[in-house]
């Protein structure tokens, strides 16, 4: 049966080389995880040569490996830690737990479950960290029931119970301030209905916005401290997720004024947390967000709303998932080299 969704994809080469270069610099794989339509979900995972070569366009080479998925519902992220780079999966129906895959030895784990499910959750990697977030927090005990925002840590090894893991379990992290955490009788029967549509890392800070028409601005957790603040009155200008490009750079599907994703095929911003400086002891400095944009033009007109997926030193690239036939699947990816942005930054 041919993959039917993109769930996400990510390097897993050194977090840390975020260098800036030219495009012959880099060579480094994207792995792209699609989920099946058959009823026992099972998820594929693909490697893609997404070298900005000149002389030889990216391309998909071959399925890795197939992860045994119990529903449909996970998301994927690369982890990282001094251990090593794996591929977590989160979330899915109440049958479903986490799968760790490493890809350099193609074996699999059960990691920890959560103590209600997730479906497709936002999944977050930062340092040896993975966090979890509920992408549409439920008030009653079902799908995204609380507790909406988790984390586990690949510190010491994979957090697994199977044979050759260390163990370990999710870890419940205080909800971003607009999940409905207090609600009165009348909006416990009537709650409201709330999404999270654009995130992003920056620093030691995880940015999340919800839905526009809520108009409640953007919130970031603290990694260190593990403390919720706002950061800026708007919420963010793009939906999803913004990957990271190296030097404060991200690259994120822009927003149209309905909310909706635009058509252009991506964005670039420039991104950073500022903590104003205080000269009384006693005031308590809030961080404040700082965006700025620049259009990147499409190499093939309009462009519906793809995966992105850094590459490291300013690069990313765009992968869409185009029609199945005869159980094969299409893939279309472009890639985008970032030249002369300091020089445009400065500007």
């Amino acid at each position: 049966m041919a993959p039917k969704r993109k769930n996400n994809c990510d390097d897993l080469a050194d977090p840390e080389d975020d260098t800036m270069g030219s495009s012959t610099e880099f060579a480094k794989p994207v792995y792209l995880v699609a989920e099946h339509e058959d009823k026992q979900s099972t998820y594929s995972v693909f490697k893609i040569n997404a070298a900005a070569d000149r002389n030889e366009p990216p391309h998909a080479r071959f399925i890795v490996a197939g992860l045994p998925g119990p529903a449909h519902g996970m998301s994927f992220v690369a982890a990282h830690s001094k251990h090593g780079s794996w591929i977590v999966g989160v979330g899915g129906g109440l049958e479903a737990g986490t799968i760790i895959l490493d890809p350099s030895t193609l074996k699999t784990y059960k990691g920890p479950r959560f103590f209600h499910p997730k479906h497709y959750p936002i999944i977050i990697a930062h340092d040896s960290e993975v966090y979890a977030s509920s992408r549409h927090p439920h008030v009653v005990p079902d799908l995204d029931f609380q507790p909406w925002f988790e984390s586990f840590s690949f510190k010491s090894g994979v957090p697994s119970f199977d044979t050759g893991g260390v163990g370990g379990s999710w870890k419940h992290l205080r909800s971003p301030p607009f999940f409905p955490l207090y609600l009165n009788p009348y909006q416990f029967r009537n709650p409201p209905k709330i999404s999270v549509t654009s995130y992003a890392v920056v620093d030691s800070y995880i940015l999340m916005s919800p839905q526009r028409k809520l108009k409640v601005g953007t919130y970031t957790f603290h990694v260190a401290n593990q403390t919720w603040e706002k950061v800026h009155n708007k919420n963010l200008p793009f939906v999803g997720q913004a990957v990271p490009l190296g030097g404060n750079l991200f690259a994120a599907c822009s927003v149209s004024s309905n909310g909706v994703p635009a058509s252009h095929s991506a964005l670039v911003f420039h991104m950073s947390i500022k903590i104003p400086s205080s000269t009384s002891v006693a005031a308590v400095s809030t961080p404040a967000l700082s965006i700025q944009k620049f259009l990147v033009p499409a190499s093939e007109g309009k462009v519906p709303r793809p995966i992105l997926c850094p590459l490291g030193r300013g690069s990313f690239c765009s992968i869409r998932l185009g029609s199945s036939r005869r159980s094969k699947a299409k893939f279309t990816l472009t890639t985008f080299q970032t030249e002369n942005i300091e020089a445009i930054l400065t500007a």
